[in-house]
């Protein structure tokens, strides 16, 4: 690519295989094909070179019921992402990676639009199948519009958009994409981020797209955008660290190192896409927050050990 990208996204380009690496990714906003908000290059080569990642993907699909959206579609969106990188040997092999994903996408979408997880969520949140997730249909749009497949992408947008579908939250300061439709809403910030690029994706596409929709899709990710800096506050616990949602725990489940580190390099990306130059500096501001308390060693510990109280009250294989 020949775009210019600051110091700070050069030097954080991830390892082969390192999933849990995810930098601001390398794009120009505006220009939908120009790469993807988040580096998911990790999460693709983690399943290792083309022909292992393909074999992987078949065996991922094979048994639909058991088969977690987010994770096939993040694997298509870092393979995209591989395969327009000029620097990867690899960016054939990885191109049919991503398009097969983007053919499962169309294909495995319910007549709504909708990639349905199947078994009932596992642990944290109390929720039957099937359950749809906004945040899988926000990978979803991103990686169809990546791939000329607007029709399909309309699809998966329309049901997101549509409050009849439970993805959207009404709250007093604007609307809340929903990761999980959870009773009551737990407002996950990172899932709300997604799906927000997807809806921003869609908005900015460079293909056939019905006016309307491309419209609704701008209206909505200002709106959201809007709604995201207005209710950051409430995701700040003391020390200038995040929590990863708001649901009404016994206790606050603050963000593991990892998704604090995510929410952090995901306001650099949706700073970066501000509708208005105020709303940018405010989300630049709880980055550089945020980021700080990275950097304070007890801030750390002290998260982390509120993140192992949280999980002995709510344990992984336990629903609320």
């Amino acid at each position: 690519m020949s775009h210019t990208f600051p110091k700070r996204e050069l030097d954080a380009r991830p390892g082969n295989d390192d999933p849990r690496h995810q930098p601001m990714g390398e794009f120009t906003p505006g220009a939908v094909r120009s790469g993807y908000h988040m580096d998911l290059r990790g999460v693709a080569g983690s399943y290792g070179p083309p022909a292992e990642a393909e074999a992987w993907l078949e065996l991922l699909v094979a048994r639909r019921e058991h088969v977690m959206p987010v994770s096939v579609l993040q694997l298509g969106l870092g393979a995209w992402q591989r395969s327009v990188d000029r620097d990867d040997p690899h960016r054939e092999g990885w191109a049919q990676v991503a398009a097969s994903v983007a053919d499962w996408a169309a294909i495995d979408m319910d007549g709504h639009g909708r990639f349905a997880h199947l078994q009932p969520m596992p642990h944290t949140y109390r929720i039957p199948a099937p359950w749809y997730s906004a945040m899988a249909q926000g990978l979803g749009v991103s990686l169809l519009v990546r791939h000329g497949l607007e029709a399909d992408a309309r699809r998966a947008a329309a049901s997101l958009l549509d409050p009849a579908y439970g993805l959207v939250s009404d709250t007093p300061e604007g609307r809340i994409l929903e990761e999980y439709p959870a009773e009551p809403f737990p407002h996950v910030l990172n899932g709300w981020m997604w799906a927000l690029f997807g809806l921003y994706d869609l908005a900015h596409g460079d293909g056939d797209l019905d006016a309307g929709l491309g419209s609704t899709a701008r209206a909505e990710f200002e709106a959201g955008y809007a709604s995201l800096v207005a209710q950051l506050p409430h995701y700040e616990t003391g020390r200038g660290w995040s929590t990863y949602d708001r649901y009404p725990h016994p206790i606050a489940n603050v963000a593991s190192p990892f998704y604090h580190r995510l929410h952090v390099e995901m306001l650099r990306a949706m700073e970066r896409l501000a509708p208005q130059d105020g709303l940018g500096r405010d989300l630049a501001g709880t980055a550089d927050r945020w980021e700080s308390a990275l950097g304070r060693p007890v801030t750390r510990v002290t998260a982390v050990a509120r993140k192992v109280g949280f999980r002995l009250v709510r344990p992984r294989g336990r629903a609320a």
